[in-house]
């Protein structure tokens, strides 16, 4: 069984659950991770919740209340709300097929498994992927691995070892990382996307059934790491 390393130092150890299907949030759950909240209480004081300045100071008030260094974003989320104004949501593409890291700093990103970095690019358009690179894992028969929202200083293509640095995560200042709150996008590929193209991140209701296939749930190739984040 192909199985992934972590991407960044503790992310296996020291991780929490973000919920961003605002209709699936446990009612248990402390107000301080509750983003539902987040968003009624910054509309209230006429804040946009989305712009990625304040998404940022959402999840480092989680991290620090809780103490956890990352927070995980699911794959398979319906996130109609938390895209609420963008191009995803204009196009019904709201299921999410990936999974996010979250963090406070700018964060190494580590190579998930020994193979080759076959593209690098960036995405220019606001809420795109920023810079991102493909890696693909020298295991016959394995996924393509995507990661999105890196810094610009992406390596060079060719040969890459589980564990080794070879990224960092980017910023929203000057839409190095696409606009977003500090986070990596991880995703599986059953196949490389044309020269020039990037998956789609987000499917619609009615695609997913596909795009589950080819864009199989990376908690799959992390044994046991979902339900430790669960439970």
């Amino acid at each position: 069984m192909f199985v992934l390393q972590e991407i960044m130092s503790g992310m296996l150890e020291n991780s929490r659950m973000l919920y961003l299907d605002f209709g699936k949030i446990p009612h248990s759950l402390p107000q301080v991770e509750n983003m539902s909240l987040f968003f009624d209480d910054c509309e209230s004081r006429g804040i946009d919740p989305k712009a990625p300045i304040e998404r940022q100071r959402f999840s480092d008030s989680v991290l620090s209340a809780t103490g956890a260094q990352f927070l995980i974003g699911a794959w398979g989320e319906d996130r109609a709300a938390w895209l609420r104004g963008s191009l995803m949501e204009e196009e019904g593409r709201t299921i999410h097929l990936a999974i996010d890291i979250f963090s406070r700093g700018l964060e190494p990103v580590l190579a998930p498994c020994n193979g080759r970095i076959v593209r690098t690019g960036y995405e220019e358009h606001l809420h795109g992927y920023g810079h991102y690179l493909i890696i693909q894992p020298d295991e016959v028969g394995a996924p393509f691995v995507f990661m999105g929202h890196l810094s610009s200083k992406l390596p060079e293509l060719g040969r890459v070892n589980a564990g080794q640095v070879i990224a960092s995560e980017g910023d929203f200042v000057n839409q190095e990382n696409g606009g977003w709150s500090r986070h990596v996008h991880l995703q599986m590929l059953q196949e490389l996307p044309p020269e020039g193209e990037t998956p789609i991140g987000y499917s619609t209701r009615e695609d997913f059934a596909i795009n589950s296939q080819l864009y199989p749930n990376p908690f799959n190739y992390y044994p046991g790491w979902k339900e430790v984040l669960m439970s």
